[in-house]
């Protein structure tokens, strides 16, 4: 594993020290900070300026790795501890990753996210898509095509970590790793499955039904119950958009004293769909196609084969649920 993680650190290190901006003092003073742990002061320094640099773009981004509470070196280090622990699996990834969740978390990250996608020149900050070609003759120059692989891994480990702590929101996520089930996530599968997969069956539902409209800090969603199989007749809570087309990420955690319904996390109303499954499927995608040491995709592929079980190699719900629910059922 430490081989890995070195890699990772000197990777980062060559393109911080590649940059070309015009200030060498001003350049300095932002690494310095990196460096001695000062985010807030790397971010109040750089994200203001209209006309960014891609090492501002990076410094950035680091900034908000690390405010979240991951560097890409942490999260190499996690995805790689299957190296000491032959044991380890995705679900022990997915737990390691949200003991240290905090309210800002997720923010953090998507900030982060954000400013390796302009690294990347991707138009839309939730597309996948990836529109530079590292062979064309415009990106002829040897560490110009590092840059660009490097980002592509950089981009992959934060989706990473923004899926373990996105999961982390829908139940209690130890209870993959650790004896008995969570209700909470059988309860999300169920609900992932009426919205996104309705025409498949999920045997861990007695009943998914909408139960009516609901108004929580002046926006409008749709109410949604799971009663599960094992459940004793528990009701659990959730929320669509009206139009009943998405599932919408929210805090099982916390609840309205006044509706007992759970909060949209940090009212970003995020998607399950957007903020997970797909984030899920990109994270795989950009550490696959960037050209990192074997060993490091090695890990990743176990990973996404631990959940794929067809040929598309996209991570559908279906099989996110059974996944989910499988690893409960081994504690």
């Amino acid at each position: 594993m430490i081989n890995k993680v070195l890699t990772i650190s000197a990777l980062t290190a060559m393109f911080l020290l590649s940059g070309c901006e015009n200030d060498a003092e001003d350049r300095m003073l932002t690494q310095q900070m990196l460096d001695r742990g000062d985010f807030d002061g790397v971010i109040s320094a750089l994200e203001d300026k209209e006309n960014k640099t891609d090492e501002d773009n990076l410094k950035l981004a680091s900034a908000y790795m690390d405010k979240a509470g991951f560097s890409t070196t942490d999260i190499v280090s996690i995805v790689s501890s299957s190296d000491d622990d032959a044991g380890t699996s995705f679900a022990s990834f997915i737990n390691s990753v949200s003991e240290d969740k905090k309210p800002e978390t997720l923010n953090n990250l998507q900030k982060a996210i954000d400013y390796y996608t302009e690294l990347l020149h991707l138009n839309d900050t939730k597309s996948r898509a990836y529109t530079v070609d590292k062979d064309s003759e415009e990106v002829d120059d040897v560490s110009e095509k590092l840059d660009l692989d490097t980002n592509e891994l950089f981009l992959g480990l934060a989706y990473i970590a923004k899926v373990a702590t996105v999961l982390s929101y829908m139940g209690d996520v130890a209870k993959l790793e650790e004896s008995g089930t969570d209700g909470n996530l059988e309860a999300s599968g169920c609900a992932m499955s009426k919205v996104y997969a309705p025409n498949e069956m999920n045997e861990d539902c007695i009943s998914v039904t909408y139960t009516g409209s609901i108004i929580i800090d002046n926006y409008n969603y749709k109410k949604m119950d799971v009663i599960l199989n094992n459940g004793n007749g528990k009701v659990y809570h959730y929320l669509t958009n009206t139009a009943k087309e998405h599932l919408i990420l929210t805090d099982y955690t916390t609840n309205y004293n006044y509706t007992g319904y759970p909060n949209p996390v940090k009212d970003e109303k995020l998607t399950v769909l957007g903020a997970l499954l797909d984030t899920l499927n990109g994270a795989f995608d950009f550490i696959l196609s960037a050209e990192v040491p074997s060993d490091i995709k090695d890990d990743v592929i176990s990973y996404r084969d631990e959940i794929n079980k067809d040929s598309d190699l996209k991570i559908s719900v279906t099989e996110l649920t059974n996944y989910l629910n499988a690893e409960m059922a081994k504690n």
